[in-house]
């Protein structure tokens, strides 16, 4: 549509359709995984189980985005305390890389830089490799020399080429062509929450209201836990709203509960309390679920932060802000993969929000 259109107006509504909203990414691309926020602001990762040598890509939306590179050295152990540093060991393809300390931040077990330009020209030397790996001297212990798998890397900066909007420009790291800076959308509005004002307390008349009122409903669900188990908490939200929560199931490292909107006037209507995702991730059209779900009355904020596994290495979590008629999304982080890299609840951001 955009040709029959001059080329400024052309361009304007383009910038103004990235900037006004993003839609997050998170996928996995071979050996790689790549997750973006709603500011286009871009993580790509490799992800191995049980891998010890970890290259961690980002990148900010925008025509001068800031961009960085970090490879850590995982592995905690005394007996590789003798080792020299790990920047003068990685190699690929057969060839030691180079990094030079004036450029690069460089410690025994990691190395980073935001250098854009440094950044530009590492991505380019290995984007075409099959692996980076760890030389020296053989561990024992170690039957396979730490590697940085590049399998799907460059399917990975692609993919943040083309979220923000980078392919066929000078700035993309994958697809580079010869369109100017200029044309690279820029950084994506980040939404507004709603100002949260505390109510006045439940009295102990309308908590005793609501639970009797509740008691049928919450007996005849499908909880697992039996109801002399089942702990109920009651928040006010508003001057004619509270939140009720019913725990109802126990995993081994998950609780799970039931929320409910209630009238905080007879006849003290409840209804299934809805969280209602501002975007779509992968296939997943359902509301997240209260799990391990926390609530503080002073802000609003409902939060849930639920385990993927036992060591908290992969998982979902989010934040819910109550906006008067229902919980409007405030931040949401996800780690697919649970391969030991992330932990206590440390996951890649897809959703940020400005107070």
């Amino acid at each position: 549509m955009c040709r029959w259109i001059t080329a400024p107006l052309c361009l304007l509504g383009t910038l103004l359709a990235f900037s006004t909203q993003a839609e997050p990414l998170q996928a996995i691309y071979s050996d790689w995984q790549v997750s973006c926020d709603n500011l286009n602001h871009c993580v790509a990762r490799n992800s191995q189980d049980g891998q010890e040598l970890v290259m961690k890509i980002s990148r900010e939306a925008g025509p001068e985005g800031k961009s960085s590179v970090s490879i850590d050295y995982q592995r905690n152990s005394d007996e590789q305390s003798a080792d020299a540093p790990v920047a003068g060991r990685l190699q690929m393809n057969g060839k030691t890389l180079s990094f030079n300390h004036r450029e690069w931040d460089v410690s025994k077990k990691h190395l980073s830089t935001n250098n854009r330009l440094v950044v530009n020209d590492f991505i380019a030397a290995i984007r075409e490799g099959s692996a980076i790996s760890l030389a020296g001297k053989a561990d024992p212990a170690q039957p396979v020399p730490p590697v940085i798998s590049l399998k799907g890397i460059k399917a990975a900066l692609l993919a943040i080429d083309a979220q923000q909007g980078r392919v066929g420009t000078k700035t993309a790291w994958a697809n580079r062509g010869t369109k100017p800076v200029n044309t690279v959308p820029p950084i994506p509005a980040a939404p507004v929450l709603p100002h949260f004002s505390e109510p006045q307390a439940l009295t102990e008349s309308e908590i005793s209201a609501i639970t009797q009122n509740a008691a049928t409903t919450i007996e005849n669900n499908d909880c697992s836990l039996d109801p002399s188990e089942r702990e109920v908490h009651i928040f006010a939200l508003s001057s004619d709203k509270a939140l009720m929560t019913v725990n109802c199931d126990m995993g081994a490292y998950n609780l799970f509960a039931l929320g409910f909107l209630v009238n905080r006037q007879a006849p003290y209507k409840m209804d299934d309390l809805a969280l209602n995702m501002p975007f779509k991730l992968g296939e997943d059209e359902e509301s997240p679920e209260l799990i391990n779900a926390d609530f503080d009355p002073k802000t609003g904020t409902l939060s849930t932060y639920d385990k993927g596994r036992g060591i908290g290495d992969c998982g979902v979590s989010s934040r819910w802000i109550f906006d008067g008629k229902a919980f409007r999304l405030a931040a949401f982080a996800s780690e697919p993969s649970c391969d030991g890299y992330s932990s206590g609840g440390e996951w890649p951001v897809l959703w940020v929000t400005q107070p």
